[in-house]
């Protein structure tokens, strides 16, 4: 039997996989796209888009640890001998801070030269930013990607019974 807790959260796995890999289309498109108008509205797609991921962390945060509960009750001692959950909650916690800090930060940045550049006041060197930004941008995405795919990883294949098994 699969407890509740698991199927919130392999929703909350599916809803950050969506957003990632919807928001790395964007950024593509986003960089291919010459119209500096165009580019502002896909970057308010991307940031409703983006919008997901908080709620998507905070429900996987939420379900995880009640399925950790569920496995491994609420002792420490047993939770910190299973190597590969240990790992998946501090690639996690790294995925979240990377993702709460770094992606508004270089979004925001990016988004305001556009707007200058979309209005003609923009500085000399700024659509090179916009370009610099959009490889850091990028660089984000498969950064998240790549510890979203680690995770998944360690979740197929780790040691024990599965954190959805009660």
């Amino acid at each position: 039997m699969v407890s509740f807790a698991f199927i919130f959260h392999l929703l909350g796995f599916g809803l950050i996989t969506t957003s990632l890999a919807a928001g790395w289309i964007l950024e593509r498109r986003i960089r291919t796209t010459n119209d500096w108008n165009q580019k502002l509205l896909l970057l308010s797609a991307s940031r409703s888009i983006g919008l997901l991921s908080p709620i998507a962390s905070l429900l996987m945060l939420i379900t995880g640890i009640v399925n950790i509960i569920n496995v491994f009750g609420t002792s420490p001692r047993v939770l910190f001998s299973v190597g590969w959950l240990d790992a998946k909650i501090i690639l996690f916690a790294f995925m979240l801070v990377n993702g709460a800090v770094f992606g508004p930060i270089l979004s925001r940045k990016r988004t305001k030269l556009i707007q200058s550049l979309a209005a003609q006041s923009a500085p000399a060197d700024a659509e090179e930013t916009v370009n610099i930004y959009g490889k850091n941008i990028s660089t984000f995405y498969f950064v998240q990607s790549l510890l979203l795919l680690i995770i998944l990883f360690l979740s197929v294949w780790g040691t024990g019974k599965h954190v959805g098994m009660m």
